[in-house]
């Protein structure tokens, strides 16, 4: 598979390496802004991982269909203030984004749950609240990645 950049709304080059939670929330707010929709590397590493061209998409396709009730379980437990779910539900998109190269969710997931980790409830909401946007680009991204447009 074949990525051209300018095809599916990613920045160029290699995004900066996800951040860790000693950096605190300035860091991970500065990455997100700047870190690219859909990292064409890390597909790329992908494909050679699954080493099939059919398993990439399928997993890809996977992926993107399941997006939605991912960002719903995060946002919901959010609303419902349940800390625990909440924590788990932004650490398993975390951990669903990164191997799909989808680098600025999977920077949000990680805010979320480090804001959550700091017993930061509000500013974890108020962060929660990207994820749809962020989620919808995404989803946009994949989508031409896949059909090749």
């Amino acid at each position: 598979m074949k990525i051209d950049k300018g095809q599916n709304g990613t920045a160029a080059g290699r995004s900066a390496p996800a951040a860790v939670p000693d950096q605190g929330p300035r860091r991970y707010r500065a990455r997100i802004n700047h870190a690219p929709v859909l990292d064409p590397v890390r597909v790329q590493e992908l494909a050679g991982e699954v080493h099939s061209q059919s398993r990439l998409l399928e997993f890809l396709n996977l992926f993107l269909v399941l997006l939605p009730s991912r960002v719903a379980n995060v946002v919901s437990s959010l609303d419902a203030r349940d800390v625990q779910a909440a924590s788990a539900a932004a650490q398993s998109l975390a951990s669903s984004a990164s191997m799909a190269g989808a680098n600025r969710l999977g920077l949000v997931a990680l805010l979320i749950d480090f804001e959550l980790q700091a017993g930061r409830m509000d500013r974890a909401r108020e962060t929660g609240r990207r994820l749809g946007r962020d989620a919808g680009e995404l989803a946009t991204a994949l989508s031409r990645l896949l059909t090749g447009c």
